[in-house]
């Protein structure tokens, strides 16, 4: 799986994942209690889905909290703008300091919350959030496009500039480096080869006079 493919499989994920955000509200303002009550579970292994903290589409609640909704907004945001900003097929991880820096306001609007300290709103749980998110995908990313290369050499045969392994080895040969020594080991066993098959030639008639 060459990069470029790699990121629009995570672009389709997060689109995906922003859609049912917006189908579940929608089913359940249409009546639909059957899909929407399995859309709501569904992502009630990833939030509370407090209505007090959550925001409301179709005259329905989402099923996501304020702070997450702003958080896959903002990832999928950033997702797009990826490429424009960075080598899209890079391995590399930024610095922690950005993520620290990104980080650090959702967790002391949460933390404080969390503790009894104050009490957020739904303002502040957005724009921590969608901060947040800002920084997802330029970590995210670089670990698919690690994680994907891995696969190339197993799935594909390439190498991580989308080299085939016989393009590869024939650079090697041309260089004079390793695998021209497996050309001539495997030179020296067919030549093996080709002589047993004459001596047993020159055997086996002198076999058949005999009989």
């Amino acid at each position: 799986m060459n990069c470029r493919r790699a990121y629009f499989l995570v672009v389709a994920g997060e689109l995906l994942w922003l859609s049912l955000l917006g189908v579940t509200p929608y089913l359940a303002a249409k009546g639909h209690i059957l899909s929407s009550n399995l859309l709501y579970y569904f992502f009630s292994h990833f939030c509370h889905q407090r209505p007090e903290r959550s925001l409301f589409l179709f005259g329905e609640q989402l099923p996501v909290c304020a702070r997450d909704t702003s958080l896959y907004i903002a990832a999928f945001l950033a997702t797009i703008a990826y490429p424009h900003l960075k080598d899209m097929c890079t391995k590399a991880l930024p610095s922690k300091w950005y993520l620290v820096t990104f980080l650090l306001p959702i967790a002391i609007d949460g933390s404080t919350q969390l503790f009894g300290l104050r009490e957020s709103t739904n303002l502040l749980r957005v724009i921590t959030g969608f901060w947040a998110g800002l920084i997802v995908p330029f970590y995210f990313i670089p670990l698919v496009m690690a994680s994907s290369s891995l696969s190339v050499d197993v799935e594909d045969g390439q190498g991580s500039n989308g080299e085939g392994v016989d393009d590869i080895t024939e650079g090697y040969t041309k260089n004079g480096d390793e695998p021209q020594e497996y050309e001539h080991q495997e030179y020296l066993y067919h030549k093996e080869e080709q002589e047993h098959q004459e001596d047993i030639k020159e055997v086996v008639p002198h076999n058949v006079e005999a009989l």
